[in-house]
């Protein structure tokens, strides 16, 4: 029997639904949801997935920013989060409650919500908290919750199309009044306008954005929106620019890195599905793997023209270019096989067998040697560039990415199986060690500097950063949805 609910006693994930859905097409979908969620005997989870955006909104990114220390455990269970436009209307963030304890968000940020809101400037911020409990020195205690909420003074722009981050600090020590009553000390911060620091970019297929990372802090410091699927990233090697491939879409971002804004977008081969991108040492030429064409992009990295169009085999999604310039390597997941390219002809000069579906290629810091991971192998292929040659094969199991370690000839790999970052030396076959990293590890880059190294994990959003020598992970990172590559500024 269906059990009817006014809008008051509706679960929060169905009084989302309902404040998006009187102008959103199809709204006969979103109520049938309704119905079945009312369903007490189905008890099913707020929904995952966003709901479409309307023409002209704008995302905002909402992060939690852990304390730098806490002496105590407050655990709270934050129902609610509205942001209040000028105007008085308001507009949930929040999708579903979460439940925050203070000793697990030390020195960690946290993904609290990315929602699609209407333009304007927003002033205030209101929460509701259902429960908070105090655990100090062995003794739990029910701390005392305004049933009204809290409402928190913000200065925060949305603007149409564009990405939003909003920070949200939290003072544990100072969010306790009289021992027992709840005053949650939340600080809410935009993105800096000057953001100093070394960064690293990673893009998010599934929410069409790029997050900024500053690799002092381990934080994310901004995002923004470009194209639609955005995969394969590369920065200028005057560190100038970076050069964002939009698979969906079919277009080139062009980002500033001073000033992390857009240059410029770019249209590339129509339906193309680009899914890579290469740049020569130069810093004059980029390539472009188009993965739906079976073929290469060259584009001239000033003007962005098409200076020719390579065939080769099918599917290819990963590229690498090598320390001169002269050669470029083509992952061709659809044909079991690497492209060589001569980058002074624009041509194929060579085509090497590998295993089944290969997925990624990088090359050696001496530029001797090249690596080839596969989805369905167990095997890393070592390919030798003097002969162009399959010379070795690494039992890696399906992997996605290697990354050469700056002392050796060691090499880091992304393992598939266990989800983690593996450390081989492929000149004997072997696995050193290993580390657990999030879900579905699938791109790897290296702070040289800091001796960090940086994964990519497309299952759990997440980057984890893992110390070079010890192995041992640092921290782990939020993204948005689906995190693909990223792209280190030097």
């Amino acid at each position: 029997m269906l059990t009817l609910f006014s809008i008051s006693q509706m679960p929060r994930a169905v009084r989302y639904v309902l404040s998006r859905m009187r102008h959103t097409p199809h709204a006969t979908s979103y109520l049938l949801l309704l119905a079945f969620m009312a369903l007490p005997s189905c008890n099913l989870p707020p929904p995952a997935a966003s709901l479409p955006r309307r023409a002209g909104e704008g995302t905002l990114v909402l992060f939690l920013n852990g304390p730098s220390k806490t002496p105590f455990s407050m655990a709270i269970d934050l129902t609610a989060l509205d942001a209040v436009r000028e105007d008085g209307s308001r507009h949930p963030i929040l999708s579903q409650a979460r439940s925050i304890d203070s000793l697990n968000v030390v020195e960690r940020q946290l993904l609290l919500a990315e929602v699609f809101l209407p333009p304007g400037r927003y002033r205030e911020i209101h929460a509701r908290i259902a429960r908070a409990k105090l655990n100090r020195g062995g003794e739990s205690v029910d701390l005392s919750v305004a049933a009204e909420g809290f409402t928190f003074k913000v200065d925060l722009e949305i603007k149409a199309s564009e990405a939003t981050p909003l920070f949200m600090h939290w003072n544990v020590e100072d969010s306790i009044e009289r021992e027992v009553f709840l005053r949650p000390a939340f600080a809410f911060a935009g993105r800096d306008k000057e953001i100093r620091g070394v960064l690293a970019y990673v893009t998010n297929e599934n929410s069409n954005l790029v997050t900024i990372i500053d690799r002092s802090t381990d934080r994310v410091v901004d995002v923004i929106e470009v194209g639609r699927h955005p995969k394969g990233i590369v920065v200028a090697p005057d560190s100038s620019r970076a050069f964002i491939v939009n698979s969906e879409s079919s277009n080139l971002t062009i980002l500033d890195v001073k000033t992390n804004r857009i240059l410029h977008t770019a249209n590339l081969e129509i339906a193309a599905s680009p899914s890579d991108i290469a740049i020569h040492p130069n810093g004059r030429t980029l390539y472009i793997a188009n993965t739906a064409l079976n073929s290469v992009s060259v584009i001239d990295a000033t003007n962005f023209h098409t200076i020719d169009l390579i065939p080769v085999e099918r599917q290819p999604v990963a590229l690498a270019v090598d320390s001169t310039g002269s050669r470029l390597l083509v992952a061709n997941m659809g044909a079991n096989s690497v492209s060589v390219i001569d980058t002074g002809r624009n041509r194929v000069v060579a085509t090497i067998p590998v295993e089944f579906q290969p997925n990624s290629v990088s090359m050696d810091l001496d530029g001797s040697r090249a690596f080839v991971t596969h989805l369905r192998s167990p095997r890393t292929i070592v390919i030798e560039m003097n002969s162009l040659r399959a010379t070795g094969r690494v039992n890696t199991g399906p992997a996605t990415a290697v990354l050469s370690d700056v002392a050796g000839r060691r090499v880091f790999v992304a393992l598939l199986s266990g989800n983690r970052l593996g450390l081989f030396d492929p000149s004997i076959d072997a696995e050193l060690s290993s580390v657990a990293v999030g879900k579905e590890p699938n791109r790897l880059a290296l702070d040289a500097d800091r001796e960090k190294v940086y994964v990519v994990n497309r299952g759990s959003d997440s980057v984890t950063v893992v110390d070079r020598n010890s192995r041992l992970v640092i921290s782990e990172i939020p993204t948005t949805k689906r995190p693909f590559g990223i792209a280190i500024v030097r």
